[in-house]
């Protein structure tokens, strides 16, 4: 039985931990429970996980060695300070200018960026005690942590690649590693791996490459920047409890190491798939690669597609999600597809599956893509119609795009317009359409069904960053923190629901309009707008 799927039961009590129930045993003389601890949870509900020793490794993605260390405040040891629910990031510090720049840089934003249940560990590669010591307490006085959050912080007086244990072995295997990690980047471009600036133990006890260490390229180290890794491991642990909790209907699409960016994949469906009211995407990708620049560079657009044939010639989109640029380690997410039971069948079913441009550089990574039935017991799509397409953002965009007439069916319950929309490139002047205020109208007999438009500030300097504990990972070795036009590096597309059964009557037509347009004006300003939008009709 997995952990995660444990059912939970119990109080809450005052570190923050659900106690669930267990059987208890008893001494005979005093009548004393000697039992083992009972199994617990943690605040969001997912069960605690034990410490364990088995699996132990150095590599990304291995269980993390327990280690002790000495602090400012007294020893540290993993294994004790293991809880199952929090997570650890470990700062390090590597004598040239950008572990300079980085330990100088303002940190008082660090645990306002961290959820609780997080730790972190400052320590130094210096040779000499003295010096470690120093760097050390600079950094803790300068966070002037009160005493309700000076637990969480530990600031470490040992030599981190020197340390006995897993953090050390972690550490002096990956410098060893990295002195001699060039790859080929392109035909004119090569890169060694970066330093371990920030490294991560998850809530499964895993390490995690924490990444880039940057707000934007060539922009400055930030420490507080370390304080969204949690936030990530966050959004893994609950994802991965919720999913393996639910009872579904499950297709795997693709469960392998894939070079390749677009293929099809045809599997059988279930002939009862009229019963199901709820379709999901589990995406989960992975680089193994230790140097990052190994992994995909740049921020594509993926999605899926269903093939309205065998030879999938014509295809109607159902998910989309971005690719993070050179992350190393997992990401994983699950994107909700419940509108597009309208369009599927049962039986067997082409997907077309676009992990990037056909002609990206074909890096390897391992990729599982598993379709989600159930039936929650909420209205069911049973049809759907593709209305709108995106296209060259230009000054024709509104006039390429007519009137469209949808027929309501008479026995139509809700009728939704749903539409999946990111813009992208920079045409000169405007930053369109990745980086401006487009804004898109959909209305139905000529009244105003919905105006979409940004939900922040494109451009913001940290609007994609909180989104970590949504699943874009932290430390993407590019722009990654900075919000664009409807999506951020490394997470879902979601789709944008609007309910127009207000607006329509069931058994007749309406006339359905859009337009877009960048900011106050009524043209487009340059770059593409990705948009495939429906209307969806409920049973």
């Amino acid at each position: 039985m997995r952990w995660e799927s444990l059912a939970l039961a119990g109080l809450m009590i005052g570190s923050g931990i659900l106690s669930a129930c267990s059987g208890s045993t008893k001494d005979a003389d005093t009548g004393q429970d000697t039992s083992a601890p009972a199994l617990t949870a943690c605040e969001d509900g997912v069960p605690a996980r034990p410490f364990t020793t088995e699996g132990v490794g150095v590599q990304f993605g291995e269980v993390a060695g327990d280690f002790t260390v000495e602090t400012l405040d007294g020893s540290f040891t993993l294994s004790e300070a293991w809880n199952g629910c929090d997570t650890f990031v470990v700062v390090s510090y590597f004598e040239n200018a950008e572990g300079d720049a980085l330990w100088s840089s303002d940190p008082s934003e660090l645990l306002a960026n961290a959820p609780k249940n997080s730790q972190f560990l400052f320590v130094s590669d210096e040779g000499g005690p003295a010096r470690r010591e120093q760097r050390v307490q600079a950094m803790k006085d300068t966070l002037n942590l009160g005493k309700r959050r000076a637990d969480r912080v530990h600031f470490v007086l040992d030599r981190v690649s020197r340390i006995k244990g897993g953090l050390g072995d972690f550490v002096a295997d990956y410098l060893e590693y990295q002195a001699d990690s060039l790859v080929e980047i392109d035909d004119s471009r090569s890169s060694s791996a970066p330093l371990p600036w920030f490294i991560g133990i998850d809530r499964f006890q895993t390490w995690d490459p924490g990444g880039n260490i940057d707000d934007v390229v060539g922009g400055n180290p930030q420490v507080s920047f370390a304080g969204f890794l949690p936030q990530f491991y966050n959004h893994k642990a609950q994802l991965a409890h919720r999913l393996d909790a639910e009872t579904v209907t499950e297709i795997e699409l693709v469960n392998q190491e894939v070079t390749e960016r677009v293929f099809p994949v045809t599997v059988d469906l279930p002939s009862d798939i009229s019963a199901f009211d709820t379709m999901e995407f589990d995406v989960e990708v992975t680089c193994k690669a230790r140097n990052p620049f190994a992994c995909s560079e740049w921020d594509r657009i993926a999605r899926i597609e269903w093939c309205t044939s065998e030879t999938c010639e014509e295809r109607r989109e159902v998910a989309r999600w971005i690719t993070p640029y050179w992350r190393r380690g997992n990401r994983r997410w699950a994107i909700d597809a419940s509108p597009f039971l309208g369009l599927v069948g049962s039986g067997s079913q082409t997907f077309r599956i676009v992990m990037g441009p056909d002609w990206e550089r074909a890096t390897p990574r391992d990729a599982r893509i598993a379709l989600r039935l159930s039936t929650q017991g909420k209205a069911r799509a049973s049809s759907a119609k593709r209305v709108f397409t995106g296209g060259s953002f230009d000054a024709k965009y509104n006039e390429n795009r007519k009137p469209v007439t949808i027929d309501v069916p008479a026995g139509a319950s809700k009728v939704e317009l749903v539409t999946i929309l990111s813009g992208h490139g920079q045409a000169a002047g405007t930053n369109c359409s990745e980086w401006c205020d487009h804004r898109h109208r959909f209305s139905v007999d000529g009244q105003e069904a919905v105006l979409i438009q940004p939900e922040g500030a494109v451009g913001a300097s940290l609007e994609c960053a909180p989104a970590a504990a949504q699943g874009v990972p932290p430390g993407q070795w590019g722009n990654w923190a900075p919000l664009r036009a409807y999506w951020c590096p490394g997470l879902p597309v979601e789709a944008r629901i609007t309910d127009l059964t207000s607006l329509v009557t069931p058994g007749q037509s309406a006339s359905l309009t859009y337009e877009g347009f960048f900011a106050g004006s009524d043209v487009g300003a340059g770059g593409n707008i990705d948009l495939s939008a429906y209307v969806v009709y409920y049973e």
